[in-house]
């Protein structure tokens, strides 16, 4: 690249922009995974930035190196980021550098706070409103996402174009680490919070004792549902969930825990442990 490399213009940023919305995933494949969504996505760009029919071809090609990171928070910045770099001239080593080295902490810190936080919380309230008969619990969720989505998209977008060069020192100092670590804790309080109101188990169990009072006979029982709830409230579904989780940490995938806890509903039911 030399030092005269064209000026990228708004067109050719929303041009990309575009494009990394409706294609971005569309060429997804088990060798390459993003790859071809990526390489898609910038070629506005380098046909600005490479005008040379050789260059052009380099990047192109080189553009369809394996890429994977997470779709919403991390592609659009790694894109942006990687225009900005185009701009300024930057060697291919350079931005497939920048490509290689943050779409795995952004696929952690977008994993962490979009499916395991914001997801898991937006899909749970929805859920629960759906239960209820709220007609606006899908509409709601499909809100939250939709817009949200599209404004965090844009914004990595462009600040990530407006920063270049700067953006490892932005993201530097362990600054992703820090996000993932404190995104995963408050993900498992708020999701644990909501674990009584997704998850509904109660006992119908009963324990009757029979005593002599005086002298005459009297039918003493316990209900042990009320038992549970004075020791902790909401015990069984907070047990349930800890379970899944527990399994999952071991190693489980989610179509066997939710086999698992199948076949012991169906069991506890039938046995009359579950009410």
């Amino acid at each position: 690249m030399t030092i005269g490399t064209p000026k990228l213009t708004r067109g050719d940023l929303m041009k990309s922009f575009w494009r990394y919305i409706f294609l971005f995933q569309s060429g997804w494949n088990y060798e390459r995974m993003q790859s071809v969504g990526y390489c898609y996505a910038i070629l506005p760009i380098l046909k600005r930035t490479r005008p040379d029919p050789e260059d052009f071809k380099e990047a192109f090609i080189t553009n369809l190196n394996f890429f994977n990171t997470n779709p919403v928070v991390g592609a659009p910045l790694i894109i942006g980021a990687h225009a900005a770099l185009e701009e300024a001239g930057a060697s291919l080593e350079t931005t497939e550098g920048l490509k290689v080295g943050l779409m795995g902490p952004l696929a952690g810190v977008g994993d962490t706070l979009l499916w395991a936080l914001y997801n898991s919380i937006i899909f749970s309230i929805g859920s629960i409103m759906a239960l209820n008969g709220n007609i606006f619990g899908p509409i709601l969720v499909m809100i939250l996402v939709l817009f949200p989505y599209m404004g965090v998209r844009y914004w990595q977008f462009m600040w990530a174009y407006r920063q270049g060069t700067n953006l490892m020192t932005s993201l530097g100092g362990g600054m992703i680490a820090r996000i993932t670590e404190l995104a995963t804790f408050v993900g498992l309080v708020v999701i644990g919070g909501f674990a009584p109101s997704i998850v509904r188990l109660t006992t119908p169990l009963e324990i009757t004792q029979q005593a002599t009072v005086q002298g005459e006979q009297a039918v003493s029982t316990v209900n042990i549902q009320a038992q549970l709830d004075a020791i902790l409230p909401y015990m069984l579904p907070v047990l349930v969930t800890g379970l899944a989780y527990w399994l999952l940490k071991k190693g489980w995938s989610p179509i066997q825990v939710i086999l698992l806890l199948t076949v012991i509903g169906f069991a506890g039911g039938a046995l009359g442990i579950f009410g």
